[in-house]
């Protein structure tokens, strides 16, 4: 566990005469490979002789919120930690973190895709630095069933996915699966961009932003209902491989991860998939496709080892483009690298798995999740369920939507409080 201050080494400078100064760092549990991988990282880290000594600790998810409050509010964080990026604004705001920019060179950041520098800077500073970005949206097809429904083009427009869909669409399986309504709050926000150029309300915060574009989109989920592509109920979740796994659908939205789901628990289609570009309304594929979910590495407010911490980051994240590279191909390339040097290498050593230059492509054509209550996300989730059910008309739909988001507005007191701008 991390060390009250008073244990931790009260100077940053070191020598190879000295004892390493430890830096502690925390690290959440997520597939065993991952675990193991970073362990072998600090191992091979203290093995450097860098002046530092890293102890890490990893934490199941659902015992780290507590944990971290607790140690925050007792003065013994760890010195560097791992956030995700929905969670860097609150952190600033709260005086938790560190900014980077004194910490890390120039170079580090220089070599970050822009959409991710936007992710991990607050007025004018950086306070994170990435690890990985997954796009929550890609489309997952079965090839070898496009193949036998003669479908030669992969869809890059609605339309074009729709009528795939009718042809894949048999008495065994649908040939679409979409976000169930639940989830369709989260993983449409790329969907309702390209649609709109926007997200649900403007930038000040203080106006419902329910448009044409939002209507479409509406409309695009009605008619995979109407076709009769996807099934009346979703057969499972939308960050869950398990109907297209199943054999249940020829063609899924998904995040990129789904990709180690496939490969890892469904080994009988790893050479039956593949990962297209999220078809949008017109086929315009240069365009933002998706948001960008995952995870950074921050540098707690009160440590006493800030060079340490940034050492450790840096030659974990920032330096070597082999060291960077070899975490994403143990994760089987799922994952977008945030670094432009390590996504071209990527792209140059990927082999076999086709999937990789796509998820980097979605990932540099992703934003940020937004930062505005959830509410509001579950206001657009049951415009598009109304509509898709029938229950409404569309333009009732959206002006039912409009409201509640303009009362979440007001009640909450949103006007000019967006702290990104």
């Amino acid at each position: 566990e991390a060390k009250p201050d008073a244990d931790k080494k009260g100077s940053d400078s070191s020598s190879s005469s000295e004892e390493p100064v430890k830096v502690v760092v925390w690290n959440q549990i997520f597939e065993p490979w991952n675990q193991e991988f970073f362990t072998e990282k600090a191992e091979e880290y203290n093995s450097l002789g860098r002046g530092y000594v890293v102890e890490q600790e990893f934490i199941a998810g659902d015992a780290w919120t507590e944990r971290m409050a607790s140690a925050q509010a007792a003065g013994t964080a760890p010195d560097t930690y791992v956030l995700s990026y929905n969670n860097i604004v609150s952190a600033v705001r709260d005086g938790l973190i560190l900014p980077l920019n004194d910490l890390l060179p120039k170079e580090a950041f220089d070599d970050l895709n822009d959409n991710v520098k936007d992710m991990v800077s607050f007025e004018d500073k950086y306070w994170a630095y990435p690890q990985l970005v997954e796009p929550s949206t890609v489309l997952f097809y079965r090839t070898d069933l496009f193949e036998q429904a003669g479908i030669t083009k992969v869809p890059t427009t609605w339309d074009e996915l729709i009528e795939a869909g009718k042809k894949l669409t048999t008495n065994e399986i649908f040939g679409l699966s979409i976000p169930d309504f639940p989830s369709m709050g989260w993983c449409t926000w790329g969907m309702q961009y390209a649609s709109s150029g926007h997200l649900a309300i403007n930038d000040n915060w203080d106006t419902p932003l329910i448009d044409q574009g939002y209507i479409d989109l509406a409309n695009f989920y009605k008619r995979c209902y109407d076709e009769g592509i996807v099934p009346a109920q979703a057969l499972s979740g939308y960050a869950d491989m398990k109907d297209f796994g199943e054999e249940s659908v020829a063609m899924k939205f998904c995040g990129s991860w789904g990709v180690g789901q496939i490969l890892n628990d469904y080994p009988e289609l790893a050479d039956k998939f593949a990962v297209a570009v999220p078809p949008t309304k017109d086929g315009n594929q240069d365009t933002i496709l998706a948001t960008n979910g995952g995870w950074t590495y921050v540098i707690d407010a009160k440590t006493k080892v800030a060079e340490g911490a940034a050492d450790y980051i840096s030659w974990l994240l920032a330096e070597d483009v082999e060291t960077c590279a070899e975490f994403f191909e143990l994760a089987k390339f799922a994952k977008a690298a945030p670094r432009k040097s390590v996504g071209e290498y990527i792209s140059a050593n990927s082999g076999d798995s086709s999937w990789a230059e796509t998820v980097n492509y979605v990932s540099a054509h992703a934003i940020a999740e937004p930062i505005y209550p959830w509410d509001i996300s579950v206001a657009v989730s049951l415009m598009f369920e109304n509509t898709s059910l029938g229950m409404m008309s569309v333009e009732d739909a959206a002006a039912e939507a409009a409201t509640s988001i303009q009362a979440i507005i007001d009640n909450q007191q949103l006007a000019g409080t967006n702290p990104k701008k």
